[in-house]
Protein backbone atom coordinates (compact mmCIF):
# COMPACT_ATOMS: atom_id res chain seq x y z
CA UNK A 1 0.00 0.00 0.00
CA UNK A 2 1.04 3.35 -0.47
CA UNK A 3 1.32 5.42 2.83
CA UNK A 4 1.41 9.98 2.27
CA UNK A 5 2.22 12.19 5.15
CA UNK A 6 -0.40 14.62 4.45
CA UNK A 7 0.77 16.99 7.51
CA UNK A 8 2.13 20.23 6.17
CA UNK A 9 5.16 20.65 8.35
CA UNK A 10 6.08 17.44 10.90
CA UNK A 11 8.26 14.84 10.10
CA UNK A 12 7.70 10.80 10.46
CA UNK A 13 10.91 9.90 12.42
CA UNK A 14 12.13 7.37 14.33
CA UNK A 15 10.82 8.13 17.31
CA UNK A 16 7.38 7.59 15.62
CA UNK A 17 7.81 4.66 13.78
CA UNK A 18 5.23 3.48 12.21
CA UNK A 19 3.04 0.00 12.15
CA UNK A 20 1.10 -0.45 9.21
CA UNK A 21 -1.39 -3.13 9.79
CA UNK A 22 -4.97 -4.15 8.47
CA UNK A 23 -7.78 -6.02 10.13
CA UNK A 24 -10.78 -7.94 8.38
CA UNK A 25 -13.37 -10.71 9.44
CA UNK A 26 -12.01 -12.35 6.32
CA UNK A 27 -8.24 -12.44 6.38
CA UNK A 28 -5.62 -12.24 9.16
CA UNK A 29 -2.25 -10.17 9.46
CA UNK A 30 0.50 -12.40 8.90
CA UNK A 31 2.98 -9.14 8.36
CA UNK A 32 2.94 -6.05 9.11
CA UNK A 33 3.90 -2.89 7.60
CA UNK A 34 6.86 -0.14 8.57
CA UNK A 35 7.63 3.34 8.27
CA UNK A 36 10.14 5.03 9.81
CA UNK A 37 10.89 8.35 7.80
CA UNK A 38 8.41 10.66 5.85
CA UNK A 39 8.44 13.87 4.89
CA UNK A 40 5.48 16.34 4.71
CA UNK A 41 3.82 15.72 1.60
CA UNK A 42 6.09 12.81 0.62
CA UNK A 43 4.70 9.28 -0.31
CA UNK A 44 6.32 5.73 0.47
CA UNK A 45 5.14 1.61 -0.73
CA UNK A 46 4.70 -0.43 2.16
CA UNK A 47 4.13 -3.69 2.35
CA UNK A 48 2.18 -6.00 4.43
CA UNK A 49 1.37 -9.54 4.75
CA UNK A 50 -2.56 -11.00 5.17
CA UNK A 51 -3.56 -14.56 5.16
CA UNK A 52 -7.28 -15.99 4.34
CA UNK A 53 -9.16 -16.89 7.38
CA UNK A 54 -10.09 -20.61 7.53
CA UNK A 55 -13.44 -21.20 5.33
CA UNK A 56 -12.60 -17.68 3.04
CA UNK A 57 -12.17 -19.31 -0.26
CA UNK A 58 -9.54 -17.21 -1.85
CA UNK A 59 -10.56 -15.06 -5.26
CA UNK A 60 -14.28 -14.19 -2.95
CA UNK A 61 -14.18 -11.27 -0.44
CA UNK A 62 -10.27 -11.27 -0.60
CA UNK A 63 -6.74 -13.20 -2.24
CA UNK A 64 -7.06 -14.22 -5.52
CA UNK A 65 -8.47 -17.75 -6.74
CA UNK A 66 -7.43 -19.28 -9.82
CA UNK A 67 -6.15 -17.35 -13.26
CA UNK A 68 -8.33 -17.38 -15.92
CA UNK A 69 -7.68 -17.80 -19.63
CA UNK A 70 -8.23 -13.98 -20.32
CA UNK A 71 -5.99 -10.77 -20.41
CA UNK A 72 -8.40 -9.39 -17.61
CA UNK A 73 -7.83 -11.99 -14.75
CA UNK A 74 -4.49 -12.24 -16.24
CA UNK A 75 -3.94 -8.36 -15.74
CA UNK A 76 -4.07 -8.94 -11.62
CA UNK A 77 -1.24 -10.75 -11.58
CA UNK A 78 1.70 -8.55 -10.47
CA UNK A 79 5.94 -9.22 -10.48
CA UNK A 80 6.92 -11.00 -7.68
CA UNK A 81 8.63 -9.15 -4.81
CA UNK A 82 12.06 -10.86 -6.01
CA UNK A 83 11.98 -9.17 -8.99
CA UNK A 84 11.57 -5.81 -7.49
CA UNK A 85 14.45 -6.65 -5.74
CA UNK A 86 16.89 -7.95 -7.97
CA UNK A 87 17.61 -5.18 -10.10
CA UNK A 88 20.20 -6.28 -12.29
CA UNK A 89 20.30 -9.61 -14.93
CA UNK A 90 22.28 -10.79 -17.60
CA UNK A 91 20.70 -11.67 -20.62
CA UNK A 92 22.67 -13.83 -23.14
CA UNK A 93 21.88 -13.76 -27.20
CA UNK A 94 23.95 -17.14 -28.11
CA UNK A 95 22.88 -19.15 -31.46
CA UNK A 96 23.66 -20.24 -34.98
CA UNK A 97 23.64 -16.14 -35.70
CA UNK A 98 26.71 -16.79 -33.48
CA UNK A 99 28.77 -18.59 -36.15
CA UNK A 100 28.89 -15.69 -39.06
CA UNK A 101 28.51 -13.15 -36.21
CA UNK A 102 28.47 -10.08 -38.46
CA UNK A 103 26.12 -7.37 -38.20
CA UNK A 104 28.13 -4.30 -40.01
CA UNK A 105 29.59 -1.69 -38.17
CA UNK A 106 28.68 1.69 -37.45
CA UNK A 107 26.71 3.68 -39.27
CA UNK A 108 25.45 0.58 -40.69
CA UNK A 109 25.34 -1.47 -37.69
CA UNK A 110 22.54 -3.23 -36.59
CA UNK A 111 21.70 -6.58 -34.62
CA UNK A 112 23.67 -10.00 -35.53
CA UNK A 113 21.28 -11.80 -34.72
CA UNK A 114 19.00 -10.65 -36.96
CA UNK A 115 21.84 -12.41 -39.85
CA UNK A 116 19.26 -14.97 -41.75
CA UNK A 117 16.65 -11.74 -42.10
CA UNK A 118 19.65 -9.57 -43.25
CA UNK A 119 20.62 -11.49 -45.66
CA UNK A 120 17.75 -12.06 -47.15
CA UNK A 121 17.62 -8.58 -47.79
CA UNK A 122 19.82 -6.60 -50.58
CA UNK A 123 18.99 -3.62 -49.66
CA UNK A 124 19.32 -3.35 -46.01
CA UNK A 125 21.62 -1.09 -44.36
CA UNK A 126 24.17 -3.88 -42.85
CA UNK A 127 24.98 -5.20 -46.68
CA UNK A 128 24.58 -9.23 -45.06
CA UNK A 129 23.39 -9.99 -48.15
CA UNK A 130 26.69 -8.93 -50.35
CA UNK A 131 28.65 -9.73 -47.01
CA UNK A 132 27.49 -13.51 -46.88
CA UNK A 133 27.94 -13.99 -50.44
CA UNK A 134 31.40 -12.98 -50.84
CA UNK A 135 32.60 -14.64 -47.62
CA UNK A 136 30.37 -17.72 -47.90
CA UNK A 137 28.98 -17.92 -51.16
CA UNK A 138 25.58 -18.50 -53.00
CA UNK A 139 25.42 -22.35 -52.32
CA UNK A 140 25.82 -21.79 -48.34
CA UNK A 141 23.12 -22.05 -46.72
CA UNK A 142 22.11 -20.22 -43.33
CA UNK A 143 21.93 -23.99 -41.70
CA UNK A 144 24.70 -24.96 -42.67
CA UNK A 145 25.82 -22.67 -39.84
CA UNK A 146 25.06 -25.45 -38.44
CA UNK A 147 28.40 -27.32 -38.24
CA UNK A 148 30.12 -23.96 -37.79
CA UNK A 149 28.39 -23.36 -34.16
CA UNK A 150 30.77 -25.91 -32.19
CA UNK A 151 30.25 -24.46 -28.70
CA UNK A 152 33.80 -26.25 -28.06
CA UNK A 153 34.69 -23.91 -25.12
CA UNK A 154 31.67 -24.00 -23.73
CA UNK A 155 31.78 -23.90 -20.00
CA UNK A 156 28.38 -23.64 -17.75
CA UNK A 157 30.00 -22.77 -14.48
CA UNK A 158 32.49 -19.83 -16.16
CA UNK A 159 29.51 -18.89 -17.41
CA UNK A 160 27.12 -18.42 -14.35
CA UNK A 161 30.65 -18.01 -12.27
CA UNK A 162 31.21 -14.44 -14.68
CA UNK A 163 27.30 -13.45 -14.24
CA UNK A 164 27.90 -13.40 -10.12
CA UNK A 165 30.97 -11.50 -10.36
CA UNK A 166 29.18 -9.52 -12.81
CA UNK A 167 27.33 -8.49 -9.62
CA UNK A 168 23.85 -9.77 -11.47
CA UNK A 169 21.44 -11.38 -9.49
CA UNK A 170 19.38 -12.67 -12.88
CA UNK A 171 19.94 -14.30 -16.03
CA UNK A 172 17.86 -14.72 -19.47
CA UNK A 173 19.54 -16.45 -21.81
CA UNK A 174 18.19 -16.81 -25.05
CA UNK A 175 16.33 -20.60 -25.56
CA UNK A 176 15.31 -20.08 -28.98
CA UNK A 177 15.70 -17.19 -31.17
CA UNK A 178 13.70 -15.93 -34.61
CA UNK A 179 15.40 -18.86 -36.39
CA UNK A 180 13.74 -21.13 -34.80
CA UNK A 181 16.69 -23.34 -33.67
CA UNK A 182 16.39 -24.26 -30.30
CA UNK A 183 19.11 -25.03 -27.82
CA UNK A 184 16.78 -26.56 -25.12
CA UNK A 185 15.39 -30.55 -25.22
CA UNK A 186 11.60 -31.09 -25.93
CA UNK A 187 9.61 -34.06 -27.41
CA UNK A 188 10.75 -34.67 -30.72
CA UNK A 189 7.54 -34.65 -32.10
CA UNK A 190 7.61 -31.42 -31.33
CA UNK A 191 10.71 -30.54 -33.49
CA UNK A 192 14.08 -31.41 -34.13
CA UNK A 193 15.68 -28.28 -34.57
CA UNK A 194 18.07 -27.85 -32.03
CA UNK A 195 20.84 -28.24 -30.49
CA UNK A 196 20.30 -31.09 -29.36
CA UNK A 197 19.76 -33.29 -32.69
CA UNK A 198 22.16 -31.24 -34.70
CA UNK A 199 25.69 -30.01 -34.51
CA UNK A 200 26.77 -30.24 -30.70
CA UNK A 201 23.95 -32.28 -30.05
CA UNK A 202 23.81 -30.67 -26.05
CA UNK A 203 20.94 -29.28 -24.35
CA UNK A 204 22.51 -26.13 -23.63
CA UNK A 205 19.92 -24.07 -21.47
CA UNK A 206 19.75 -27.50 -19.41
CA UNK A 207 23.91 -27.05 -18.27
CA UNK A 208 23.09 -23.77 -17.84
CA UNK A 209 20.32 -23.45 -15.40
CA UNK A 210 21.71 -26.38 -13.99
CA UNK A 211 25.46 -25.05 -13.39
CA UNK A 212 23.62 -21.58 -12.26
CA UNK A 213 20.92 -23.91 -9.22
CA UNK A 214 24.25 -25.57 -8.53
CA UNK A 215 27.23 -23.51 -8.06
CA UNK A 216 25.39 -19.71 -7.65
CA UNK A 217 21.60 -20.77 -6.34
CA UNK A 218 21.37 -17.15 -5.89
CA UNK A 219 20.92 -16.64 -9.32
CA UNK A 220 17.06 -16.38 -10.37
CA UNK A 221 17.03 -18.34 -13.65
CA UNK A 222 14.84 -17.15 -16.59
CA UNK A 223 14.55 -17.73 -20.24
CA UNK A 224 14.16 -15.83 -23.23
CA UNK A 225 11.97 -17.55 -25.85
CA UNK A 226 11.14 -16.26 -29.59
CA UNK A 227 6.84 -17.20 -30.14
CA UNK A 228 7.10 -17.29 -33.89
CA UNK A 229 10.00 -18.43 -36.37
CA UNK A 230 10.91 -16.47 -39.15
CA UNK A 231 11.22 -19.22 -41.88
CA UNK A 232 9.19 -22.49 -40.26
CA UNK A 233 5.91 -22.92 -43.34
CA UNK A 234 3.83 -23.30 -40.67
CA UNK A 235 3.65 -19.71 -39.68
CA UNK A 236 3.83 -17.22 -42.10
CA UNK A 237 5.54 -14.39 -40.43
CA UNK A 238 6.51 -10.79 -41.65
CA UNK A 239 5.59 -12.51 -44.71
CA UNK A 240 8.79 -14.84 -44.99
CA UNK A 241 6.97 -18.18 -45.17
CA UNK A 242 9.54 -21.03 -45.87
CA UNK A 243 13.16 -20.65 -46.60
CA UNK A 244 14.65 -19.83 -49.68
CA UNK A 245 17.83 -19.19 -51.43
CA UNK A 246 17.89 -15.26 -51.84
CA UNK A 247 20.57 -15.75 -54.46
CA UNK A 248 18.90 -18.65 -56.63
CA UNK A 249 15.16 -18.60 -55.42
CA UNK A 250 15.68 -22.27 -54.17
CA UNK A 251 13.49 -23.60 -51.75
CA UNK A 252 15.79 -24.47 -48.63
CA UNK A 253 15.15 -26.92 -46.48
CA UNK A 254 14.43 -26.07 -42.91
CA UNK A 255 16.41 -28.40 -40.84
CA UNK A 256 14.49 -30.31 -37.51
CA UNK A 257 11.57 -29.26 -39.18
CA UNK A 258 8.56 -31.58 -38.06
CA UNK A 259 5.25 -31.08 -39.88
CA UNK A 260 2.70 -30.33 -37.49
CA UNK A 261 -1.31 -28.90 -37.64
CA UNK A 262 -0.88 -25.88 -36.10
CA UNK A 263 1.87 -23.97 -35.01
CA UNK A 264 0.95 -21.96 -32.03
CA UNK A 265 -0.84 -25.47 -30.65
CA UNK A 266 1.50 -28.06 -31.80
CA UNK A 267 5.01 -25.66 -31.80
CA UNK A 268 5.00 -23.07 -30.18
CA UNK A 269 2.65 -23.38 -26.84
CA UNK A 270 4.44 -27.31 -26.19
CA UNK A 271 8.14 -25.74 -26.13
CA UNK A 272 6.91 -22.79 -23.96
CA UNK A 273 5.43 -25.44 -21.36
CA UNK A 274 8.47 -27.60 -21.52
CA UNK A 275 10.42 -24.41 -20.11
CA UNK A 276 8.21 -23.71 -17.46
CA UNK A 277 7.47 -27.07 -15.97
CA UNK A 278 10.98 -29.02 -16.71
CA UNK A 279 13.23 -26.01 -16.63
CA UNK A 280 10.83 -24.22 -14.02
CA UNK A 281 11.89 -20.84 -15.81
CA UNK A 282 11.19 -18.36 -13.43
CA UNK A 283 10.77 -15.51 -16.21
CA UNK A 284 9.31 -15.84 -19.39
CA UNK A 285 10.75 -13.36 -21.82
CA UNK A 286 8.88 -13.78 -24.60
CA UNK A 287 9.27 -11.77 -27.98
CA UNK A 288 7.73 -10.74 -30.72
CA UNK A 289 3.82 -12.04 -29.84
CA UNK A 290 1.51 -10.46 -32.39
CA UNK A 291 -1.42 -12.03 -32.77
CA UNK A 292 -0.07 -15.51 -33.22
CA UNK A 293 0.18 -16.92 -29.93
CA UNK A 294 -2.00 -18.44 -26.75
CA UNK A 295 -0.49 -15.99 -24.11
CA UNK A 296 -3.76 -16.37 -22.05
CA UNK A 297 -3.78 -19.95 -22.28
CA UNK A 298 -0.58 -20.49 -20.83
CA UNK A 299 -0.23 -17.58 -18.60
CA UNK A 300 -2.99 -18.64 -16.65
CA UNK A 301 -2.28 -22.10 -16.42
CA UNK A 302 1.42 -21.75 -15.44
CA UNK A 303 0.40 -18.78 -12.45
CA UNK A 304 -1.90 -21.52 -11.50
CA UNK A 305 0.52 -24.00 -11.17
CA UNK A 306 3.48 -21.68 -10.06
CA UNK A 307 0.79 -20.46 -6.75
CA UNK A 308 0.13 -24.36 -5.97
CA UNK A 309 3.91 -25.03 -6.32
CA UNK A 310 4.92 -22.31 -3.28
CA UNK A 311 6.78 -20.62 -6.16
CA UNK A 312 6.44 -16.90 -7.71
CA UNK A 313 7.27 -16.36 -11.71
CA UNK A 314 6.72 -13.48 -13.63
CA UNK A 315 5.80 -12.72 -17.55
CA UNK A 316 7.15 -9.70 -19.60
CA UNK A 317 4.65 -7.61 -22.09
CA UNK A 318 6.14 -9.30 -25.37
CA UNK A 319 4.27 -12.57 -24.41
CA UNK A 320 0.72 -11.23 -26.35
CA UNK A 321 -0.97 -9.82 -23.20
CA UNK A 322 0.27 -6.77 -20.78
CA UNK A 323 2.58 -8.96 -18.51
CA UNK A 324 3.90 -7.92 -15.32
CA UNK A 325 6.81 -5.41 -16.67
CA UNK A 326 7.25 -3.64 -19.92
CA UNK A 327 11.07 -4.33 -21.70
CA UNK A 328 12.13 -1.24 -23.55
CA UNK A 329 14.67 -1.69 -25.99
CA UNK A 330 18.27 0.00 -26.38
CA UNK A 331 16.38 2.58 -24.19
CA UNK A 332 15.64 4.03 -20.53
CA UNK A 333 12.35 6.38 -19.33
CA UNK A 334 13.43 9.71 -18.38
CA UNK A 335 11.72 9.44 -15.17
CA UNK A 336 9.78 7.21 -12.39
CA UNK A 337 7.29 4.68 -14.37
CA UNK A 338 5.49 3.10 -11.77
CA UNK A 339 4.37 0.10 -13.44
CA UNK A 340 7.59 -2.64 -13.74
CA UNK A 341 9.79 -1.72 -16.31
CA UNK A 342 13.09 -3.55 -17.63
CA UNK A 343 15.91 -1.95 -19.72
CA UNK A 344 17.49 -4.46 -21.78
CA UNK A 345 20.35 -3.89 -24.34
CA UNK A 346 24.45 -5.13 -25.61
CA UNK A 347 27.47 -4.30 -23.99
CA UNK A 348 27.48 -3.80 -27.68
CA UNK A 349 26.39 -0.62 -29.21
CA UNK A 350 23.96 -2.13 -31.44
CA UNK A 351 23.67 -5.80 -30.95
CA UNK A 352 23.01 -8.06 -28.72
CA UNK A 353 24.39 -11.20 -30.55
CA UNK A 354 28.17 -10.91 -31.13
CA UNK A 355 29.38 -9.08 -33.68
CA UNK A 356 33.10 -9.47 -34.73
CA UNK A 357 33.22 -5.82 -36.41
CA UNK A 358 32.07 -3.99 -33.32
CA UNK A 359 35.45 -2.28 -32.30
CA UNK A 360 36.42 -2.46 -28.74
CA UNK A 361 36.13 0.54 -27.56
CA UNK A 362 32.67 1.22 -28.12
CA UNK A 363 31.37 -1.32 -26.05
CA UNK A 364 30.62 0.00 -22.16
CA UNK A 365 32.65 -0.13 -19.96
CA UNK A 366 32.03 -0.61 -15.93
CA UNK A 367 31.43 2.77 -15.59
CA UNK A 368 28.68 2.85 -18.34
CA UNK A 369 27.31 -0.07 -16.79
CA UNK A 370 27.13 1.01 -13.32
CA UNK A 371 26.13 4.89 -13.87
CA UNK A 372 22.89 3.35 -16.24
CA UNK A 373 22.21 0.73 -13.66
CA UNK A 374 21.96 3.53 -11.31
CA UNK A 375 19.79 5.68 -13.16
CA UNK A 376 17.34 2.87 -14.23
CA UNK A 377 17.31 1.68 -10.81
CA UNK A 378 16.36 5.27 -9.77
CA UNK A 379 13.63 5.65 -11.84
CA UNK A 380 11.82 1.83 -10.64
CA UNK A 381 13.62 -0.37 -13.33
CA UNK A 382 15.62 -3.03 -13.82
CA UNK A 383 18.86 -3.45 -16.12
CA UNK A 384 18.93 -6.79 -18.59
CA UNK A 385 22.27 -6.25 -19.95
CA UNK A 386 23.08 -8.60 -22.68
CA UNK A 387 26.51 -10.35 -23.66
CA UNK A 388 27.32 -12.07 -27.08
CA UNK A 389 29.20 -15.44 -26.42
CA UNK A 390 31.34 -16.59 -30.07
CA UNK A 391 29.99 -19.34 -31.65
CA UNK A 392 32.92 -21.59 -29.30
CA UNK A 393 30.97 -20.52 -26.32
CA UNK A 394 34.00 -18.05 -25.13
CA UNK A 395 32.58 -14.90 -23.79
CA UNK A 396 35.20 -11.97 -25.83
CA UNK A 397 37.41 -10.81 -23.10
CA UNK A 398 36.34 -6.85 -23.49
CA UNK A 399 32.76 -7.87 -22.46
CA UNK A 400 34.33 -9.75 -19.36
CA UNK A 401 36.32 -7.09 -18.61
CA UNK A 402 33.49 -4.71 -18.23
CA UNK A 403 31.38 -7.07 -16.29
CA UNK A 404 33.97 -7.74 -14.11
CA UNK A 405 35.10 -3.97 -13.46
CA UNK A 406 31.13 -3.27 -13.10
CA UNK A 407 30.61 -5.98 -10.50
CA UNK A 408 33.25 -4.70 -8.27
CA UNK A 409 31.58 -1.42 -7.71
CA UNK A 410 27.87 -3.28 -7.58
CA UNK A 411 29.27 -5.83 -5.10
CA UNK A 412 29.99 -3.11 -2.81
CA UNK A 413 27.57 -0.96 -3.34
CA UNK A 414 25.08 -3.70 -3.17
CA UNK A 415 23.02 -2.08 -0.34
CA UNK A 416 22.08 0.83 -2.35
CA UNK A 417 21.13 -1.24 -5.59
CA UNK A 418 19.39 -4.51 -4.56
CA UNK A 419 16.02 -4.71 -2.37
CA UNK A 420 15.66 -0.19 -2.36
CA UNK A 421 12.38 1.51 -3.90
CA UNK A 422 12.54 4.11 -6.21
CA UNK A 423 11.97 7.49 -4.23
CA UNK A 424 8.82 8.95 -5.29
CA UNK A 425 9.13 12.41 -4.85
CA UNK A 426 11.92 11.99 -7.98
CA UNK A 427 14.49 9.91 -9.43
CA UNK A 428 16.82 12.99 -8.90
CA UNK A 429 18.22 14.71 -12.05
CA UNK A 430 21.48 16.16 -13.43
CA UNK A 431 23.99 13.77 -11.94
CA UNK A 432 22.03 13.58 -9.00
CA UNK A 433 20.06 9.79 -8.39
CA UNK A 434 18.27 8.43 -5.58
CA UNK A 435 16.96 4.89 -3.61
CA UNK A 436 15.81 4.05 -0.48
CA UNK A 437 14.52 1.85 1.90
CA UNK A 438 12.90 1.56 5.19
CA UNK A 439 16.19 2.37 7.35
CA UNK A 440 17.88 4.51 5.01
CA UNK A 441 18.02 6.90 1.88
CA UNK A 442 20.97 7.18 -0.79
CA UNK A 443 21.88 10.17 -2.64
CA UNK A 444 24.18 9.07 -5.79
CA UNK A 445 26.22 11.22 -7.52
CA UNK A 446 26.95 10.28 -11.63
CA UNK A 447 30.21 11.65 -12.00
CA UNK A 448 33.46 13.01 -9.54
CA UNK A 449 31.57 15.05 -6.86
CA UNK A 450 32.75 18.87 -5.81
CA UNK A 451 34.37 19.21 -2.19
CA UNK A 452 31.04 20.89 -1.60
CA UNK A 453 28.39 18.89 -2.93
CA UNK A 454 25.18 20.92 -2.65
CA UNK A 455 22.26 18.35 -2.85
CA UNK A 456 19.07 20.22 -4.77
CA UNK A 457 16.28 18.22 -3.29
CA UNK A 458 14.49 18.12 -0.32
CA UNK A 459 16.04 14.72 0.86
CA UNK A 460 14.39 12.99 3.71
CA UNK A 461 17.27 14.76 6.09
CA UNK A 462 16.67 15.78 9.94
CA UNK A 463 19.53 17.07 12.44
CA UNK A 464 20.67 13.89 14.03
CA UNK A 465 20.68 11.24 11.49
CA UNK A 466 24.40 10.12 10.12
CA UNK A 467 25.24 10.55 6.41
CA UNK A 468 28.57 8.18 5.40
CA UNK A 469 30.19 7.67 1.94
CA UNK A 470 29.35 3.90 0.99
CA UNK A 471 31.84 1.83 -0.84
CA UNK A 472 34.99 2.61 -1.89
CA UNK A 473 38.63 2.38 -0.14
CA UNK A 474 36.98 4.59 2.82
CA UNK A 475 33.77 3.32 3.00
CA UNK A 476 31.38 4.20 6.17
CA UNK A 477 33.72 7.54 7.11
CA UNK A 478 31.17 10.04 8.21
CA UNK A 479 30.37 13.28 6.14
CA UNK A 480 29.66 16.51 7.65
CA UNK A 481 26.66 17.85 6.51
CA UNK A 482 25.39 21.35 6.46
CA UNK A 483 21.38 21.64 6.70
CA UNK A 484 20.57 24.73 5.01
CA UNK A 485 17.76 27.46 5.91
CA UNK A 486 15.69 25.89 2.59
CA UNK A 487 16.13 22.49 4.13
CA UNK A 488 18.50 20.99 1.53
CA UNK A 489 21.47 19.65 2.67
CA UNK A 490 25.18 20.28 1.65
CA UNK A 491 28.18 17.52 2.07
CA UNK A 492 31.70 18.56 2.63
CA UNK A 493 33.96 15.96 1.06
CA UNK A 494 37.46 15.86 1.09
CA UNK A 495 40.34 15.03 -2.09
CA UNK A 496 40.94 11.93 -0.24
CA UNK A 497 37.36 11.11 -0.15
CA UNK A 498 36.73 12.21 -3.47
CA UNK A 499 39.45 9.84 -4.70
CA UNK A 500 38.37 6.37 -2.89
CA UNK A 501 35.98 5.48 -5.42
CA UNK A 502 34.96 6.11 -8.71
CA UNK A 503 32.26 5.65 -11.30
CA UNK A 504 29.61 6.76 -8.85
CA UNK A 505 30.01 8.43 -5.89
CA UNK A 506 27.22 6.83 -3.39
CA UNK A 507 26.38 8.87 0.15
CA UNK A 508 23.79 6.82 2.66
CA UNK A 509 21.50 9.09 4.84
CA UNK A 510 20.99 6.48 8.28
CA UNK A 511 17.51 7.60 9.58
CA UNK A 512 18.63 7.94 13.18
CA UNK A 513 17.77 10.83 14.01
CA UNK A 514 14.18 11.18 16.85
CA UNK A 515 14.19 15.05 15.71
Amino acid sequence: MIVTNTHPTNSLTLADTLNITATSSNFNLVKAGTLTRLYPGQAAVVQIGVQNKVGVAAGTTCGFGDYTADSTSLSWHWNPDWFNEVKFGIFIHWGLYSAPAYGSIAPNEDYAEWYWKRMNDPTYKTKTYQYHNITYGTSFTYDDFISNFTAINFNAKDWVDLIDAAGAQYMVPVTKHHDGFALFNFPSTISMRSSVHYGPKRDFIGELLAAAKTFQPQIRRGTYFSLPEWYNSMLIFMRSGPPTNPYTGAVENYTGFVPANDFIQDIQLPQQKVLAYDYETEIMWCDIAGSANNATIFASAWLNWARDQGRQVTFNSRCGIAGDFDTPEYTTNSGTVVRKWESNRGMDPFSFGYNYQTPDDTYMTGEDIVQSLVDIVSKNGNFLLDIGPKNDGTIPAIMQTGLLDAGRWIKAHSESIFKTRYWSVTPGSNNFRYTTTQEAFYIHYLTTPPLTLFVPDLVPYLPGDTVTILGGSLNGTVIPVTWNSNETISLSLSDELVASDQYVWTFKLDYTSAW
